[in-house]
């Protein structure tokens, strides 16, 4: 029951305490709450790829200097790493992997255990099925009489998930700040055109453009533009790129006739166009029916369209098609 109320305690502070810390502090913010619950001596949170194997990025704490140049030299000898892979969301001890003599003679130990000290070792893997990336949080204990116990173990499989939700709410309020971005088609992808976090109409605009695209990384022709922090028009539609450090900030606005509209004149063409009439419309607006007429007749000359019909099809050709239940 001990166990239980701390991870509780854990969580919410996770959730309340952690939307007040900044992106670049989190991660060893949130390693501090994990040690509430968890002890341990040294951690690497981060994130990799399976195909093509690659690490992408990587927050240590209390790692000595040359940890990861170390442990990319010896990684194809990381069975550790690999039954993390191969089971995804399962937190793992290497004591219950491997016997203790078994690891001592691996040739993991002896290139990079012994170096820096890890003894012990208890990791998970979770698997961002948009971008096809691997989280990983590994915590590692320098006693070699003090190996993680099954609750411990349990413990740090349940709090997970969390973390990495908490983790990615620290993202989207970092590249977000700027007031109405969550209405907008956006994305934030890495200097090499990976996918990190992008909206439903984002997506909605590569798959309009680029119909043969997938995968976690940007259309090609978009990724090479992105990559030079330059802007990239397609049909109707202009990304521009903020350099965000590390990381690319990617705002997709439309160039057709949604963008000769204003914001009034674009919310009653889409409702009028919708099928909406002037009554429901200025009921729904708070404005006057005339009013509406106005609009609508003002956005007709706008996109120099004579009806209902040919308003529809000339905004249907300039928006990205959402997948059927997304709304922005």
């Amino acid at each position: 029951m001990a166990d239980a109320r701390a991870l509780n305690g854990v969580i919410l502070s996770l959730y309340r305490e952690g939307r007040e810390v900044p992106l670049g502090r989190y991660r060893a913010w949130a390693l501090e709450q994990v040690a509430s619950v968890v002890g341990f001596d040294s951690a690497c949170w981060g994130s990799a790829s399976a195909e093509p194997p690659a690490l992408h990025e990587m927050h240590l704490h209390n790692c000595e200097h040359g940890v990861v140049e170390a442990y990319v030299r010896c990684s194809k000898h990381d069975f550790f790493r690999a039954a993390l892979i191969a089971d995804p969301g399962t937190a793992i001890s290497l004591g219950d992997l491997v016997t203790r003599e078994t690891y001592l003679r691996s040739t993991l130990y002896r290139r990079f255990g012994r170096r820096f000290k890890v003894e012990w070792a208890l990791g998970t893997v979770l698997l961002d099925r948009t971008t096809s990336l691997h989280e990983f949080l590994t915590l590692w204990r320098h006693d070699p009489w003090l190996p993680f116990s099954e609750t411990e173990r349990q413990l740090k499989e349940l709090l997970m998930p969390h973390l990495a939700a908490t983790h990615r709410a620290a993202w989207l309020r970092h590249f977000l700040r700027r007031p109405g971005h969550l209405s907008q088609a956006w994305a934030v992808v890495d200097r090499r055109g990976l996918l990190r976090e992008a909206s439903p109409s984002f997506m909605a605009s590569l798959h309009q453009h680029w119909p043969d695209w997938s995968g976690g990384h940007l259309p090609a022709p978009l990724a090479a533009t992105v990559q030079a922090g330059q802007s990239h028009v397609a049909g109707t539609w202009r990304f521009d790129v903020s350099d965000c450090g590390e990381y690319r900030f990617v705002l997709a606005r439309s160039t057709g006739a949604l963008a000769q509209l204003s914001a009034r004149e674009r919310e009653i063409a889409l409702r009028y166009a919708s099928g909406e009439t002037h009554s429901a419309i200025a009921r729904a607006l708070s404005l006057s029916p005339a009013t509406v007429r106005n609009h609508v007749a003002h956005s007709f000359r706008k996109l120099g369209v004579a009806n209902k019909v040919e308003l529809s099809l000339r905004l249907e050709a300039g928006a990205p098609r959402l997948p059927t239940g997304v709304a922005e």
